[in-house]
């Protein structure tokens, strides 16, 4: 399994978390909302140091991954999760999109996230270095997300984080992702 194989590459030796309690997604995220009272979704980046960050502010979360190797509250696929419309105010994908079996299931993805989260989608992305990882560019990441209303990004050729406002939308869930800012 990809997930699998590229985690244990990722996360045997990641220098990021060792030092920094949060992502950079989160610092963003914390740029525009407050944590206090906030229901988040975080799913991967198995040492869960962004829910713990997150709760140390008052935030109640939920972790979630496709392994049951992280010790997950929930374990389950990016592009079929078991909540309801509007579960959570926040929903992170720390790391997500790049361990996918498929490229092809970033929109489902996406749209299941964009689904679940009332607020806010943080997407956070990292070139991993493995004959195994996706490959993709910036300009792939930005289509995904043309339409929405990306509110914080922060974008190098390695490293991508963005901060999603997701508004009430007439539109169906599943849609939400091809939907056009007006």
């Amino acid at each position: 399994m990809r997930i699998r194989v590229l985690r244990e590459h990722y996360c045997a030796d990641c220098r990021i978390v060792r030092r920094s309690p949060r992502s950079t997604g989160v610092k963003l995220l914390l740029s525009v909302a407050d944590a206090a009272g906030m229901s988040v979704l975080d799913f991967g980046c198995s040492n869960w140091r962004n829910s713990a960050y997150l709760e140390s502010l008052g935030a109640r979360a939920v972790r979630m991954d496709a392994i049951p190797d992280t010790r997950p509250d929930v374990v389950a696929y990016p592009t079929h999760l078991p909540f309801r419309d509007g579960a959570f105010d926040v929903v992170l994908y720390t790391h997500v999109l790049m361990f996918l079996e498929r490229k092809e299931d970033w929109p489902a993805a996406v749209a299941e996230a964009a689904r679940v989260a009332k607020r806010y989608l943080v997407l956070e992305t990292y070139m991993v270095k493995h004959p195994g990882a996706l490959r993709y560019g910036v300009e792939d990441l930005f289509e995904l997300v043309r339409g929405l209303s990306v509110v914080r990004r922060n974008v190098r050729l390695d490293m991508q984080n963005l901060v999603i406002s997701l508004r009430p939308s007439s539109s169906p869930p599943s849609s939400r992702t091809s939907r056009r800012s007006s």
